[in-house]
């Protein structure tokens, strides 16, 4: 006979990480607005030939580029790992609800890093 379902309190923790993952994702649009607000008149410069805009625009292609391809190895990284847990673990004892909060963490881990680093660098504050 299998084994039942984990307890309540599985449950419970994957409720908190998937309201920490909506927190992480909320806090991430807000400061990719702020940096967006903060880039336009630097970009709208180096349209005009400032080379302080031109460099900003090169650097938002390349991190955009790098969090793109960081991402992808982090998504592929963590569905393997999702079915490799589900392939050798007994049924019923595979959390498929936590793995797939943790592969959704890791894959916007890279796009949230550079927003936070980028809010920061452009609002002239530090964490």
């Amino acid at each position: 006979m299998a084994r039942p379902r984990k307890s309540t309190g599985s449950a419970l923790a994957t409720g908190a990480e998937a309201q920490v993952l909506a927190a992480r994702l909320m806090s991430m649009h807000a400061e990719a607005g702020l940096t967006i607000a903060m880039r336009m008149p630097l970009l709208m410069k180096g349209a005009f030939g400032d080379s302080r805009g031109q460099r900003e625009a090169a650097k938002a292609v390349m991190e955009k580029v790098s969090a793109v391809v960081e991402s992808s190895v982090a998504a592929t990284q963590a569905t393997t790992a999702f079915w490799w847990g589900l392939a050798l673990n007994p049924p019923g004892q595979f959390d498929v609800a936590t793995a797939a909060v943790k592969a959704a963490d890791r894959t916007l881990e890279p796009f949230a890093r550079r927003t936070r680093a980028n809010a920061a660098r452009l609002g002239g504050y530090r964490r």
